[in-house]
């Protein structure tokens, strides 16, 4: 459920957006700079709804976040298909972003760690092959915005994300011991008078550990972890938002750069599978600093793509889309492993809040670089320099949950 509910969010919205960029663009005579405006203010809206949804998935559970999230998030594409203006599209989009925030990401990573301990890398890898395949998707919409325009493309994508969503929400779960299940599907070795429910409801120091908020945010690991994030997110933020637009810059096809973007979703599948096997059994510490690295290299390779060298987008793909599927799995696993699962959406939307801070501004400034100097080349060079502090910073991230028993025990 969870897979398919990210392969819909990504194909249409993470991914897939970046299909719709420049035709509404060009029917309002917008410039890029204007246009991305609606990323940064999704990017802000994710960055304060996260700590929000986060609060209310570890004490409410997942099931009417999400569907709320559909019914917004179909309402807001219904409503993007009838926009007329600058501030109408920010709007719609925000009412899009904001259903999303409800009914994916954070809400969907909380309930798979609480259902997952051992195999925790693993099951989250699963979930991202969502993401992983929702490329093939693109393409559709490119062809679809093609040959019937962008309105009648997004009418589609609202009507598809409810009768998709709305369903598979109300199928989600909480934790597993108000079922009768410990983490990773185990049963418990005692049942007493068939009362297995109400003993795994009433043990929450076996099923449910870890920090609270407060002493995560004291940690010196919880802020190694999101500032790494933060100088990750620099260039695949605005990456994500303008890899169609800057193929097209350079001149190569829609089409194949829509396929571009499904090249780079289903690349990534190396990565999340390579990655999010081995997190189960390796440091992920070291394996994200490895996926940070091969994605800087990447968006620099990708600076260098024209119409006369096209063979670059396959080496991109190759190195970049390994090393940005890498960390997708292992970020929430190594949270779980660092604070525990008790608060775990609190601290993932906190983490979120400094994260927003790139990811919001930088689609913009590639935009802007753009209309100044008709070129995204200078804006991906400098997103790859100022990536580079990814790697160290997750490095020196240490568990402070190991800390935290040794000196409860001491």
């Amino acid at each position: 459920m969870s897979a398919v509910l990210s392969f819909i969010n990504g194909g249409t919205f993470y991914y897939g957006f970046t299909v719709f960029f420049n035709p509404i663009r060009e029917t309002f005579n917008w410039t890029s700079a204007e246009t991305s405006i609606a990323f940064t203010v999704q990017r802000l809206e994710s960055g304060i709804a996260s700590p929000i949804v986060g609060f209310l998935v570890d004490r409410i559970g997942p099931r009417k976040l999400m569907v709320g999230g559909w019914i917004l998030v179909g309402f807001g594409f219904l409503l993007m298909s009838r926009i007329n203006s600058l501030w109408t599209f920010v709007a719609t989009f925000i009412v899009v972003s904001i259903g999303f925030s409800f009914g994916s990401f954070v809400t969907v990573n909380a309930t798979i760690a609480n259902w997952f301990n051992k195999k925790r890398s693993r099951a989250l890898t699963t979930v991202y092959v969502g993401y992983g395949i929702c490329g093939l998707i693109v393409p559709l919409l490119a062809l679809a915005v093609t040959n019937f325009g962008w309105r009648e493309t997004l009418t589609v994508v609202a009507i598809a994300c409810w009768v998709i969503g709305i369903p598979l929400s109300l199928l989600m779960r909480h934790k597993p011991n108000a079922y009768g299940y410990l983490p990773d599907g185990e049963r418990p070795d005692k049942t007493v008078d068939n009362t297995t429910e109400k003993t795994l409801a009433n043990e929450p120091a076996r099923l449910d550990t870890g920090l609270t908020v407060k002493e995560a945010l004291k940690t010196r690991a919880f802020w190694f972890i999101a500032f790494a994030l933060f100088f990750q997110q620099i260039g695949q933020s605005a990456l994500t938002v303008h890899i169609v637009p800057y193929l097209e810059s350079v001149n190569i096809p829609t089409q194949m750069a829509a396929l571009t973007v499904t090249g780079l979703t289903i690349v990534s599948l190396i990565g999340r599978f390579g990655f999010g096997f081995l997190g189960d059994f390796k440091n992920k510490r070291y394996l994200i600093a490895i996926a940070f690295a091969l994605q800087i290299v990447g968006i620099f390779i990708f600076s260098l793509i024209e119409a006369e060298r096209i063979w670059l987008i396959p080496v991109f793909l190759l190195v970049f889309a390994v090393g940005y599927g890498g960390p997708l799995p292992l970020r929430p696993a190594l949270q779980a492993d660092f604070f525990g699962t008790r608060n775990f959406g609190a601290i993932m939307g906190l983490m979120s809040v400094i994260i927003m801070i790139s990811s919001l501004s930088t689609p913009v400034i590639a935009g802007w670089i753009f209309d100044k100097t008709q070129s995204y080349r200078l804006a991906w060079q400098l997103f790859a320099l100022a990536s580079i502090p990814a790697v160290p910073m997750i490095l020196l991230a240490k568990s402070p949950l190991e800390i935290h028993s040794k000196k409860q025990n001491m």
